[in-house]
C-alpha cells in the first residue's frame, strides 16, 4: 500500500504548528514526518522544539527525520513528550556507533529508519536490517525544502534497494511530486515523504489526495 507522509521543515513555531494541525491534511494523513535540523550534518536549521510543541492539542502522529549528529538525546526528550512519536529515521552517515542508538530507539517502542543521502551506498545498512522498518532514500541533498528530483541515479537505486531487500520497506524524501511520484512508486518505494508540493499548494489536501491516487 502506497503511503503519502506531509514534511514539515518549519521555520518557526508558527510554521510548525500550522503544518502539523493543518486541518485538510490532517483529515487525509495518518502521520506526518517533522524535520529536525541543528547544522551538526547539514548546514541548515529549522524550528522542532518538542516542549513547545507537547503544549499543542491534539498532535497527529509523527515522526522524526534526524539530521543531526548526535540523535540520541532528541529522540529520548520527544518520547517523554509526545506521545503520538511513532518514528524516528536517523541518518546512516552518523559519524558514531549506530547500533546502539537503534536499539535505544526500539527498547522505547518505536518504529526505525535509517536515511540514505544521495551519495551513500545501500551498503551502509546491510548490518542493521535486522532493526529496520523503513529505509528513506533520499531524493535531493538534505537541508532545504523545494530542490528538484535528482533523477535516474535515485531511481535506480530505489530499484536495486527493492531487489534486495523486496520486505523492506522503502520511503523516498525530497524531490516528490506529481511529475515524479510514478516513478517513484514503479522503481519500488511504497511511502512518498511530500514536502513543498503539498505546502505550496493553493490546497495541500487536494494534492495529497492525487499523489494517494498514483
Amino acid at each position: 500500500m502506497i503511503k503519502i507522509i506531509p514534511a514539515v521543515l518549519a521555520r518557526d513555531a508558527a510554521d510548525a504548528k500550522a503544518k502539523l494541525l493543518h486541518p485538510g491534511l490532517r483529515s487525509v494523513a495518518d502521520i506526518f514526518q517533522v524535520d529536525v535540523l541543528d547544522r551538526s550534518m547539514f548546514d541548515a536549521t529549522c524550528f522542532a522544539d518538542p516542549q513547545i510543541i507537547s503544549t499543542w492539542p491534539d498532535l497527529p502522529n509523527i515522526e522524526l527525520h534526524l539530521m543531526i549528529h548526535n540523535p540520541l538525546p532528541i529522540i529520548n526528550l520527544w518520547h517523554s513528550l509526545i506521545p503520538s512519536l511513532k518514528r524516528v529515521i536517523i541518518h546512516a552517515e552518523l559519524a558514531r556507533p549506530l547500533g546502539a542508538i537503534l536499539e535505544r530507539a526500539e527498547a522505547l517502542g518505536l518504529e526505525i529508519g535509517l536515511a540514505l543521502n544521495p551519495e551513500t551506498s545501500l551498503d551502509r545498512i546491510a548490518h542493521h536490517l535486522h532493526h529496520l522498518d523503513v529505509v528513506q532514500i533520499m531524493g535531493v541533498h538534505p537541508g532545504a525544502s523545494g530542490q528538484s528530483f535528482i533523477g535516474e541515479p535515485i531511481l535506480a537505486k530505489i530499484r536495486r534497494c527493492h531487489e534486495l531487500h523486496p520486505n523492506l520497506i522503502i520511503a523516498v524524501d525530497g524531490g516528490v511530486s506529481l511529475q515524479t511520484a510514478k516513478s517513484l512508486i514503479n522503481a519500488g518505494a511504497s511511502r512518498l515523504i511530500a514536502g513543498s508540493s503539498l505546502w505550496s499548494a493553493a490546497n495541500p489536501a487536494e494534492v495529497y489526495t492525487q499523489l494517494k491516487a498514483l
